[in-house]
C-alpha cells in the first residue's frame, strides 16, 4: 500500500509518519515536491492507494484577519486546495481528510459535545474564518472525515499546542487568566495516530471523531497538569468566558476507545512534557 501523508512536517501529520509501523509505505512530499494548489503531476507520477490530507493553513488568529477573502491563504489552501486535490485524485484512491472541532459553533443554541453526524455550520459568522474553510473543505470532499480537537502530544520544537504553551507560558510568569466556564475536549495525537492506522488497514469510510471521551475546562485541566508536575498553582488566575469571541460548549464524541483527559496528561507528562 502506498499512503501519501500531506503536511507531514505538520504538529499531528509529522507524529503519525513516526508511529507509523511501516515507514516504506509513506510517501512524505515537502512543499517543493507536492503543491496542493496543483497536485495533479504528483498524484499521477506516485499513484497512491491513500492519501491522507493533514495539509492546512491552520492559523487560526491570522485567519481572522482573513475574514471574507476568499484569495487569502486561509481560504486558498482550506478550501481552493482541497478542491484541486479532490479533482486530480483517482478514483481508486481512499482519500482521508482532516479536519476540525471548529466546524462547529459551539454555542448555547448549538452545544456540543457533537457527534459523527452532527451537520457542520454553514453560517460564516457562527464560526472563525479557519472553521468556515474547513467547514467548505468538508463539504467538498463528502467522503472520509476526521475531525480533530486541540491535538496534543508530548514534544514538537516547531509548534506549542493546547498544552505546552499554557506550561510554557506558566513557566515564565506569563499565563493568561484561565477559563472555568469554556467546555472542551482534546485529541492524544497519538492515539488518533492509531486510529487513522485503523482506518487505512480496515478501508474504513465516514465521518470519524478523534477526542478524548469526557470534556474539561481550561482552568481544571492545565492547573491539573500544573499540580501533577509539582507547580505552585496558587497565582493562576481564573477567568469567564466572551461567548461572542469563543465557543462555548465544545467537545467531540469519540468514534474509537480513548483515553480521559486525566489519564491524557499523565502520559503526556510520563512521556516528558514538564522538560520540552
Amino acid at each position: 500500500m502506498k499512503i501519501l501523508v500531506t503536511g507531514a512536517s505538520g504538529l499531528v501529520g509529522s507524529r503519525f509518519v513516526e508511529l507509523y509501523p511501516n515507514s516504506k509505505d509513506l510517501l512524505t512530499p515537502d512543499l517543493d515536491e507536492f503543491d496542493l494548489m496543483n497536485p495533479g503531476e504528483y498524484l499521477i507520477k506516485n499513484s497512491p492507494d491513500v492519501v491522507l490530507n493533514f495539509a492546512a493553513y491552520t492559523n487560526v488568529s491570522e485567519s481572522q484577519k482573513q475574514r471574507d477573502d476568499k484569495f487569502g491563504p486561509c481560504w486558498q489552501i482550506n478550501v481552493e486546495g482541497t478542491r484541486n486535490l479532490v479533482a486530480a485524485l483517482p478514483t481508486s484512491t481512499h482519500l482521508i481528510h482532516i479536519s476540525t472541532d471548529m466546524v462547529f459553533p459551539g454555542s448555547a443554541s448549538d452545544p456540543g459535545p457533537y457527534s459523527p453526524d452532527h451537520e457542520p455550520s454553514t453560517n460564516n459568522h457562527e464560526l472563525t474564518w479557519y472553521g468556515y474553510t474547513k467547514a467548505e473543505a468538508e463539504r467538498i470532499v463528502g467522503g472520509t472525515i476526521v475531525r480533530l480537537i486541540y491535538p496534543v502530544r508530548a514534544k514538537y520544537p516547531a509548534k506549542l499546542d493546547y498544552l505546552r504553551k499554557p506550561l510554557d507560558l506558566f513557566n515564565q510568569g506569563k499565563l493568561y487568566p484561565l477559563f472555568t466556564d469554556q467546555h472542551t475536549s482534546m485529541t492524544y495525537i497519538d492515539e488518533a495516530c492509531l486510529s487513522l492506522q485503523k482506518i487505512i488497514n480496515e478501508n474504513l469510510t465516514g465521518i470519524f471523531h478523534l477526542s478524548c471521551p469526557d470534556t474539561f475546562t481550561p482552568y481544571e485541566i492545565i492547573t491539573y497538569m500544573l499540580e501533577k508536575l509539582g507547580k505552585d498553582i496558587s497565582g493562576v488566575q481564573k477567568t469567564s468566558i466572551d461567548p461572542t469571541r469563543y465557543p462555548q460548549f465544545g467537545g467531540l464524541k469519540p468514534s474509537f476507545a480513548s483515553s480521559p483527559w486525566r489519564q491524557i496528561v499523565d502520559k503526556l507528562i510520563e512521556q516528558g512534557i514538564g522538560t520540552a
